[in-house]
Parts: structure tokens; sequence; C-alpha cells
């Protein structure tokens, strides 16, 4: 799978719905302040369902890898995708923290540096329902088959 500028528009399209569905904790889209390991769990079993060219998941690390700041989605180009911000690279984590690379699916890992894929975000994505995030992944993944 190309990520050519269709696959670019339907993943900035996917992006933007979540945040509109969930929107923004002062200038942090909310699917990025706890669920964001659930989204990247729902889309690496959708999109590795779907196409050849897979997905892995990444966590993004503090530089003593103590604590996890992010999960996100590495794309087959290489480029790192996840539900708020969308399409970004490596370096717009650099020099602060470092990215893991979970290259073979582990739920314990993930479950752990996601804090739990079960819990809830009352605080900061108190809106957040996975059920309607799946749906939302699924319509827009559906568009590249």
């Amino acid at each position: 799978m190309i990520i050519n500028e269709e696959v670019k528009t339907i993943l900035n399209n996917l992006k933007d719905e979540i945040n509109q569905l969930l929107g923004f904790q002062d200038d942090t889209p909310r699917i990025n302040y706890g669920p964001c390991g659930v989204f990247a769990q729902l889309f690496f079993e959708a999109w590795n369902m779907r196409f050849s060219d897979k997905v892995h998941i990444c966590f993004v690390m503090t530089l003593s890898r103590e604590e996890c700041y992010h999960v996100v989605i590495r794309l087959p180009d290489g480029q790192l995708y996840d539900g708020g911000s969308g399409l970004h690279s490596d370096e717009t984590y650099s020099p602060d923290y470092v990215i893991d690379d979970m290259l073979v699916y582990n739920h314990k890992t993930l479950d752990k540096w996601s804090y739990g894929l079960e819990r809830t975000y009352p605080r900061f994505c108190p809106n957040f329902d996975k059920n309607k995030i799946d749906v939302l992944i699924n319509s827009h993944l559906d568009q590249l088959i």
C-alpha cells in the first residue's frame, strides 16, 4: 500500500472526524489524551485485516523509557499516524522522546504502556466511545479497498 494523496486524504478525514466527535483539551486532541492506545489497537487490527502491507504500533517513550507519552501507528512507508494529530514523523518527538517500535504485537505490552486498555477517561476524554471510534476507522479504511 503506497501512502499516496488519496490515502493521506482519507486518513486526514478520519482524524478530523475523530476530533469533531471528541474535541480538544486545550490544544491537544482528546483522543491523544488517554485513549491513544485503544485507537492504535483498533487501527492496527482494521488495517492489517485489509492490507498486505502491515502497520505496527509504536510507543513514544521518555528518554529513560520509564513512561509512555503516546501510542501511535507506524504506516508501511514509515510515517507515524494517530487519531488526533494525523500523519507525522519521528522528528515530531525528538529530542525529548524515543520511539519504540512494537514489531510483533504484544497485548500485555500495549496494555501496560496504554495504562489500561479497558479504562475510562473521565477527565480528558469523557465522551470516548470505543465502538464509535471502531466504526469510524473501519468506514474510512473501507474507502481504500
